[in-house]
């Protein structure tokens, strides 16, 4: 068994250039406790901390024989760590950013649907209530559109409450026909809040 407390970390990087793989055990053994402290510190996650680490010795492995005449191996790895941590936060921005771009988007197509199923909600009720007879559109229109009392409708009207409620009523009924019981809900919930 090789002691490799007895080699600085720049000649086992030596040594891991000439082909001795337990160099590179030696160097990770010794810089990838210091390395996952400082990505943990900036990432704020354990498991993201772990990736990058990974990634700096994998790009270290890799990339060993272009990296040959560097004389401090941990200014190196640091430096890879610092790198690739940016590149984490940059790709999260851009991420956020973009997010919040499509978020935007969808609320304008929302805003735009919901217009435009406003909008075919009311002719659909207009058709619904040009079919209605008389008596029943013009008492409906008094109610919902200009949300007079049964009394005014009546004495506008010349008629009874009574027959003002019988008008609306079957104007209702009639509507609910033509419409269904949800789209009627929700043009009447329209009606109510307009």
């Amino acid at each position: 068994m090789i002691k490799t407390n007895q080699y600085t970390s720049e000649e086992l990087f030596q040594l891991l250039l000439q082909g001795k793989e337990w160099a590179f055990d030696a160097i990770y053994d010794t810089y990838a406790i210091p390395l996952l402290n400082a990505a943990h510190k900036r990432l704020k996650s354990q498991e993201a901390a772990k990736e990058v680490v990974q990634e700096v010795f994998i790009t270290l492995f890799l990339k060993k024989a272009e990296i040959k005449h560097t004389e401090n191996i941990a200014g190196y790895l640091f430096t890879t760590l610092r790198h690739k941590i940016l590149d984490i936060i940059r790709a999260d921005l851009l991420h956020a950013t973009h997010h919040d771009n499509i978020g935007r988007q969808q609320e304008r197509f929302d805003s735009i649907d919901n217009m435009l199923e406003g909008k075919e909600l009311e002719a659909v009720l207009y058709r619904s209530i040009q079919a209605l007879p008389d008596k029943c559109r013009e008492a409906f229109i008094l109610s919902r559109y200009e949300q007079l009392p049964y009394k005014t409708i009546a004495a506008r009207l010349n008629i009874s409450v009574n027959t003002v409620e019988k008008h609306i009523g079957k104007a209702l009924r009639l509507l609910r026909i033509q419409l269904g019981e949800k789209d009627l809900l929700l043009i009447l919930l329209v009606l109510a809040l307009s």
